[in-house]
């Protein structure tokens, strides 16, 4: 886990680095931390769905796995114009992994 965890830290250091470097341009940086998203990498690795769910859902708050439909929908509020003095944040989409 040392290399996972160390380079999610460094993806969050770049990101404020990064947006206070641009800050004075009026660009806005910021990244999203999706929980356990349903992929079809993780359900042929978890050997289907049911699987994955039993695994992973009791692990977030909302007690399910997210979609890639949810993790887009973060991504295009960050990009639009609603999110405009929103910079160096690392949006958690993780349907409350963090606060478990």
């Amino acid at each position: 886990q040392t290399n996972y965890s160390t380079s999610k830290a460094g993806v969050i250091g770049l990101t404020r680095t990064v947006a206070m470097e641009l800050a004075g341009r009026d660009i806005t940086v910021n990244a999203v931390a999706p929980g356990v998203i349903v992929t079809p990498m993780l359900i042929k690795l978890m050997g289907g769905l049911d699987a994955a769910t039993a695994r992973y859902g009791p692990s977030h708050a909302l007690g399910r796995l997210g979609t890639p439909e949810e993790v887009a929908a973060a991504v295009l509020w960050l990009a639009s114009d609603e999110a405009s003095f929103v910079t160096g944040h690392t949006l958690a989409v993780d349907g409350g992994y963090l606060i478990r």
